[in-house]
């Protein structure tokens, strides 16, 4: 006697396992096949899981009380953290652009240009709010589950503004155009301060977009507790005995969309 879901599991798991293991001993033997000239450009098969269809007889023996199950929304989640990114990057700008404007440091109006350019060129505002909002998401991708309390569901906040901020001190406050605004100990201490304010600013957004938002599923299914081997259906009566087709369609899945590094690059502030 098994469970129904623990059978249609192992069947899962086998068929992936199956495409898994023909992979990686294709792979081995182009290798060795690499190594001696001859036989450098031998065609190798290509296995392939393609569709199929199995029925499984199953019997219901009982039913357990309802189990319940719990997962995550990581599709879900990876739509909040881009709008997260999105508004970070905006926030960013303008308390940046707010407290250097407003700072008493004795520089030349050149180095500050950059920052004039920002609060008064709307063009020049949208590229670079792509340009940090792109380097945000990245900063996200293949590590996703870390932003996420996984057995709540909900945000970690200081987790997320950490990684914005690695972002703004790196693309943004620590960029080496900006370094005679930032050169001296006047010129760290400014630096020191709009750090202060981007992490305070992006706190209290994070905060607030992450209000009342949890990522958790729960689902309650009832349990079938079932006979598939020939002996244990051949002592059961006709009518007790069920079918279940199950259609496997291998499919390619990109995990995650990563963005061209070129959109990455450092941003030139002129």
């Amino acid at each position: 006697m098994a469970q129904l879901s623990s059978v249609i599991g192992s069947i899962l798991r086998d068929i992936i396992s199956a495409q898994h293991e023909a992979n990686l001993y294709s792979l081995s033997l182009s290798e060795s096949y690499g190594k001696d000239g001859k036989v450098k450009d031998f065609q190798l098969p290509n296995v392939v899981v393609s569709d199929m269809e199995l029925e499984l007889k199953y019997g219901i023996v009982s039913t357990t009380e309802n189990q319940e199950q719990q997962n995550i929304k990581y599709s879900k989640f990876r739509q909040f953290i881009k709008e997260v990114c999105t508004e970070a990057a905006k926030t960013t700008i303008t308390s940046v652009v707010s407290a250097v404007l407003t700072s008493d440091i004795r520089r030349n109006e050149e180095d500050k240009r950059f920052f004039y350019h920002l609060k008064q060129e709307e063009e020049l505002n949208k590229k670079f709010r792509s340009f940090l909002m792109r380097n945000m998401r990245n900063a996200f991708d293949n590590s996703l589950h870390e932003s996420l309390d996984a057995s709540t569901g909900l945000v970690l906040e200081e987790v997320v503004v950490n990684r914005l901020m690695i972002v703004v001190k790196k693309k943004f406050l620590q960029d080496t155009d900006l370094s005679t605004l930032f050169d001296g100990v006047d010129g760290n201490s400014l630096r020191n301060e709009l750090e202060t304010a981007a992490n305070s600013a992006l706190t209290d957004l994070v905060k607030t977009m992450s209000e009342g938002q949890s990522f958790k599923r729960v689902k309650t299914f009832p349990q079938l507790d079932v006979a598939v081997t020939a002996e244990e259906l051949a002592k059961m009566p006709e009518e007790a005995i069920h079918s279940f087709k199950l259609k496997f369609s291998p499919t390619a899945c990109n995990i995650t969309e990563l963005d061209n590094d070129n959109d990455l690059d450092d941003f030139v502030m002129d």
